[in-house]
């Protein structure tokens, strides 16, 4: 977790102030400068002062419009390189090629095509002195670029979105979209209920340059000891009834009309989950008890 580090990306829909999401625990920031080639956020530079005021590190993105167009790729590169160089973006920091479905965007040319198009612009990016990044969903990423190509030529450099929910406060990792190459993840789109992206850095963004990472898997937590499938529960009292019962079920979740008494122990022969529930088998497969009910 060492290389591991919360940032938002922003862009006119959040404030100016970046103090909450540093007390939120970000780390860095990634401010949108400019769209097309016609476009400055008005808030990016006062962003970028809040930032740093809270000595937060400062990347940049632009929202492309090029499609699958080299030479409006390298038009848009020029643009957003020479505002980044404007707000004062170290070259030590990342400036990203947002590029996704939307906002004059077109993502309906050849996968070769579009990649050309991408390359064409990160290179416009690379050639000024900064580290690149390419932001996209993991669909658009997987079907409609050649990331191998990117990945080849920039190393550990795609930021990919996928939420496996919208709300979150950190990321499971359990839902990573495994795929080589990747150096930054986001994750939801209401990060701790402050209506800002959440993303965390896979890779020390810090190095001087970037390595391909291949497929990066989540942290793998200690698998559980599989349960043994014989053994004793017991059905403790219920509601401090003594007279209360416990109805058994069938392996496939309907009630029987059995019953069994509590403050009872009880030898099973299974474990198995029916219906949602994890249930012990008492005897034959009509005789199945809801392990809530039990210890």
């Amino acid at each position: 977790m060492a290389n591991r580090e919360y940032l938002v990306d922003v862009a006119a829909y959040q404030p100016s102030s970046m103090t909450v999401y540093h007390k939120a625990g970000a780390k860095g920031i990634i401010a949108k400068l400019t769209e097309g080639t016609w476009y400055k956020s008005p808030v990016a530079l006062a962003q970028i002062k809040s930032a740093h005021a809270n000595h937060m590190y400062v990347h940049a993105y632009h929202y492309a419009e090029f499609g699958h167009s080299v030479s409006k790729a390298k038009a848009e590169g020029k643009v957003f390189v020479r505002r980044a160089e404007y707000v004062g973006i170290s070259k030590k920091r990342f400036l990203g090629c947002d590029w996704e479905t939307g906002s004059g965007n077109n993502v309906n040319g050849s996968k070769s095509a579009n990649t050309k198009a991408i390359l064409a612009f990160m290179d416009v990016c690379a050639k000024a002195g900064y580290k690149v990044l390419l932001y996209s969903g993991a669909s658009l990423l997987r079907n409609n670029i050649d990331t191998k190509q990117i990945v080849k030529k920039y190393g550990t450099c795609i930021w990919v979105a996928s939420y496996p929910t919208d709300y979150a406060t950190e990321p499971n990792l359990n839902y990573f979209p495994s795929m080589d190459g990747v150096a930054i993840w986001q994750f939801c789109d209401n990060w701790r209920g402050l209506n800002v992206d959440g993303n965390i850095s896979l890779i020390d963004l810090h190095k001087e340059t970037t390595t391909v990472h291949k497929t990066i898997k989540p942290i793998e937590k200690p698998k559980p000891k599989p349960e043994k499938k014989t053994g004793v529960v017991y059905a403790p009292v219920i509601n401090h009834n003594p007279n209360w019962m416990i109805q058994l079920m069938d392996g496939t979740g309907h009630y029987t009309g059995k019953y069994i008494k509590t403050n009872t122990r009880w030898k099973y022969f299974d474990v198995k989950t029916i219906k949602g529930m994890k249930c012990y088998k008492l005897g034959t497969d009509k005789q199945w008890v809801p392990a809530k009910f039990c210890k």
